[in-house]
């Protein structure tokens, strides 16, 4: 199973349906694997709804359904999200020691890990699992009726103009306020680049891959400076730190200064892969797909 178009899908229609009943599928397997630890399960699950919205969106001007979709699906994986959230600080803290080579982030790390795992204790995740999987059941039968108002290359395009639009004007607000609802704005708008990227990607495999891979690098660069604005929330309400007020300040600070570097590295890379208008680019990507489709 690939997150791709297909030459075998007749209309784009059918494409839609088919990688939405494909990612459905696998969010379902996966929460029925006993086997699966559930720190991944819940983050593996979490990734297919983004996939998913990232799908409907490259469609969006012409999926009537768009709105109450999207509100279904990101409804279903808010449930998901606390869980997540200790675990992705936990994953931010040994990226931040990677990143800086700082010893002493230690304490933070044992004192995040004991919280999630009192969360854990403390919450209902087989029910959260259950409510997600009935939100996934009921999508799944709502699929097979998912009609668009256009088909080809022009059910796509104005999708794909709209993100890369905001992707180019949000990394230029970003750089003139390099405030964090900015850049986490910018990040999602690159995010769903990506995955546009990534489903157009067959029509040609080397150069559109290539675009893929940076593009995700990208993404992934917002996505640590986000999590670090999550974890910098987090200690700035913590209640017991060990080192108190004086390692609280140390961590921010160390926080600050590695998101600065994202920052710079971001922009540098964002520059090149956003330089071009989005009607140039979509044209180059409209060349393909007639040339792919005509194959």
């Amino acid at each position: 199973m690939a997150y791709r178009l297909k030459r075998t899908d007749e209309t784009c229609e059918a494409a839609l349906r088919r990688i939405a009943t494909e990612e459905i599928d696998a969010a379902l397997a996966e929460i029925d694997d006993a086997g699966m630890d559930l720190h991944d399960k819940i983050h593996e699950l979490r990734k297919r709804a983004k996939r998913l919205r990232g799908l409907i969106r490259l469609v969006r001007p012409s999926f009537p359904a768009y709105a109450a979709e999207n509100a279904a699906i990101r409804d279903a994986a808010r449930r998901l999200s606390g869980l997540r959230d200790f675990e992705g600080m936990i994953e931010t803290v040994d990226k931040l020691a990677a990143a800086t080579g700082d010893a002493g982030l230690g304490p933070l790390r044992a004192h995040l890990v004991a919280t999630r795992n009192a969360a854990v204790a403390g919450g209902d995740v087989a029910a959260d699992l259950a409510v997600f999987r009935a939100e996934m059941m009921a999508l799944r039968a709502r699929v097979a009726d998912w009609t668009l108002t256009a088909n080809g290359f022009k059910a796509l395009r104005p999708g794909i103009d709209k993100i890369f639009d905001r992707a180019r004007q949000d990394r230029r607000l970003a750089a003139e306020t390099p405030e964090t609802a900015v850049i986490h704005d910018w990040r999602k708008a690159v995010k769903y680049h990506w995955y546009h990227t990534r489903l157009l990607q067959p029509i040609d495999p080397a150069r559109m891959g290539r675009r893929a891979g940076q593009v995700r690098t990208l993404s992934e660069l917002l996505g640590d400076h986000h999590d670090l604005a999550v974890l910098d929330g987090w200690i700035a309400g913590a209640d017991a730190l060990t080192g108190g007020a004086a390692e609280r300040d140390r961590l921010r600070d160390l926080i600050a200064a590695r998101q600065a570097a994202l920052e710079a590295e971001a922009q540098a890379l964002a520059a090149r892969l956003f330089a071009s208008p989005a009607r140039k680019m979509s044209r180059r990507w409209k060349h393909l797909w007639k040339a792919w489709r005509a194959a």
